[in-house]
């Protein structure tokens, strides 16, 4: 339904990042630095071409070097007073609201640590932290193709919950439906996640 891809190229030396972020207190892991891709942004919006099966997806995922500039909107997602500090130190990694969803990713950089933390956030379940670092999250959003909900599996929140009903259709409809189109990716690992949130 809609696809862009932000300014850059792939002759886009990526070192003279790099060595800035380390000067600033970010310096990164070669595991971060090889994840690295020479775009700002690219972004997707997709849904099932069979109107029957619902499943649908988006993503518009940032560089490293643009997540760490754009600031998360703390006013937008502060339920509670609380929440403000640890909200004011997050930035954005994906933007997942052209569906409608008010769902972002998030990084947190903390000074002299080599891998920020990666935080989602849901303006219906509030906000919790990932166990994924920065290029799981791009390894795990390729494998899943940004079906959204996704993010869940890598939480540590109970899907069989009520609340969650959404959520966990959509992750057994990609597990269904997925595997099939895209045989070269192991959804396995993904399967067995959603079975120890049930």
């Amino acid at each position: 339904m809609y696809e862009e891809v932000g300014p850059g190229g792939p002759e886009k030396d990526p070192t003279g990042i790099f060595d800035l972020m380390a000067e600033e207190g970010f310096p990164l892991t070669e595991r971060l630095k090889e994840a690295y891709f020479p775009y700002r942004y690219k972004a997707l919006h997709w849904r099932a071409v069979d109107t029957g099966v619902p499943l649908f997806g988006e993503f518009n995922v940032m560089n490293i070097d643009a997540a760490s500039e754009v600031r998360l909107p703390v006013q937008d997602f502060a339920w509670e007073k609380s929440d403000e500090k640890l909200l004011s130190e997050l930035s954005i990694l994906d933007d997942i609201s052209r569906g409608g969803g008010g769902q972002l990713a998030t990084m947190r950089f903390l000074a002299g640590v080599p891998s920020p933390e990666i935080w989602f956030l849901d303006r219906f379940h509030t906000f919790v932290k990932l166990d994924l670092d920065y290029r799981g999250y791009l390894d795990n959003l390729i494998i899943t193709k940004g079906v959204t909900g996704w993010q869940y599996l890598f939480a540590d929140v109970p899907l069989g919950a009520r609340e969650y009903g959404s959520t966990l259709e959509s992750m057994r409809t990609m597990l269904e439906i997925l595997p099939e189109h895209f045989p070269d990716y192991d959804y396995e690992p993904l399967a067995t996640r959603l079975e120890a949130r049930l």
